[in-house]
């Protein structure tokens, strides 16, 4: 076989150098020492880990920064063994005030996480649906470590949506049995009511990672983007003239998709979109043009205001009689 011919430069030739005849040899490339590369990262001893995993851990916290009761209620209602005073007595299934009142803050962050972790779901099965388990999470050269709270929790870099759904079936799962501890006789003690909502809580920022995550790469939201636009915030800078949409909740879908067709049809000039709470935030995330009314304190006094030709409500962070007082003004 002939050799192959010499394809290297002989010249080159810049404002400031001047050579010939030079190579460039590229050798060995190590590793910084010290560094560890994401392949040879040790796994965590607790990957995936259940409700009592960390509990040895939570104690020591809590042994630390030892919780303070206040009671908001001296009764219980949460089973039919009756309505049970609590004060200085115990209840009939055996449960102290103490206890009770761990019990509630437990109940009270398994609200919030099946809240996110619902929303999340939602969101994930709507773009798996519209784009594949296989769509690929990229996050852009200007975030170092994609997925954080995943990564240390799960044990694993996530790739793709499907990642992220099985994710969500980890979290769903602990939700479960968090949810089943504060049933009528599962627990007695306050402490160990208080590990579970740490747990819960652990649950709560790895459902809301996933959600964030899935509509940042899917809806090419902003990436650390450090100049990414600003957004006009308040009821002032509304455009009463224009018909108006107001986007009310958490799921950043709908808006999306009025935006989208709104372009689609070149009626983007003509129509101002707007929301409160989440919806808001996220809907001027994927299009600069969203307007943020306000948080959810403004929701009242806005639909009260008239100044919303058409109200969408997905889920979380809505009022439930909106559809009351909207029918209000239609009334007027």
């Amino acid at each position: 076989m002939a050799p192959k011919p010499k394809t290297e430069p002989k010249k080159f030739k810049d404002d400031f150098w001047k050579t010939k005849d030079f190579k460039i040899s590229i050798g060995k490339i190590v590793e910084k020492e010290g560094e560890i590369s994401e392949e040879k990262t040790p796994m965590g001893p607790t990957p995936k880990p259940h409700v009592t995993d960390l509990r040895s851990w939570d104690m020591k916290l809590l042994g630390r920064y030892e919780p303070f009761y206040a009671p908001f209620c001296d009764m219980c209602c949460l089973c039919t063994f009756g309505k049970c005073d609590l004060l200085n007595k115990k209840g009939a299934c055996g449960i102290s005030s103490e206890a009770q009142q761990a019990r509630i803050v437990l109940l009270a962050c398994n609200i919030g996480t099946a809240a996110h972790a619902g929303h999340a779901r939602h969101l994930v099965h709507h773009l798996i649906g519209e784009l594949g388990e296989d769509y690929p999470l990229d996050l852009g050269l200007n975030i170092d470590i994609e997925a954080p709270i995943t990564r240390t929790i799960i044990g694993k870099k996530p790739e793709n949506l499907g990642d992220l759904a099985k994710t969500l079936n980890y979290v769903e799962e602990q939700l479960s049995h968090l949810l089943s501890a504060c049933h009528t006789g599962q627990e007695g003690s306050s402490l160990d009511f208080e590990s579970k909502a740490l747990h819960s809580g652990v649950m709560d920022d790895l459902a809301r990672e996933v959600g964030d995550i899935a509509q940042i790469v899917a809806l090419n939201m902003p990436k650390g983007d450090g100049d990414a636009p600003l957004v006009e915030m308040g009821v002032g800078t509304i455009d009463n003239d224009k018909p108006v949409i107001l986007c009310i909740g958490h799921n950043v879908v709908p808006g999306a998709s009025i935006m989208d067709y709104l372009d689609e049809t070149g009626q983007e000039e003509d129509f101002e979109v707007c929301g409160i709470c989440c919806a808001a935030i996220d809907i001027s995330r994927y299009n600069d043009r969203a307007k943020v009314v306000g948080p959810l304190s403004r929701q009242l006094k806005f639909i009260r205001s008239g100044v919303a030709d058409v109200i969408i409500v997905d889920e979380q962070c809505i009022r439930t009689d909106v559809l009351e007082e909207a029918q209000k003004k239609t009334q007027q």
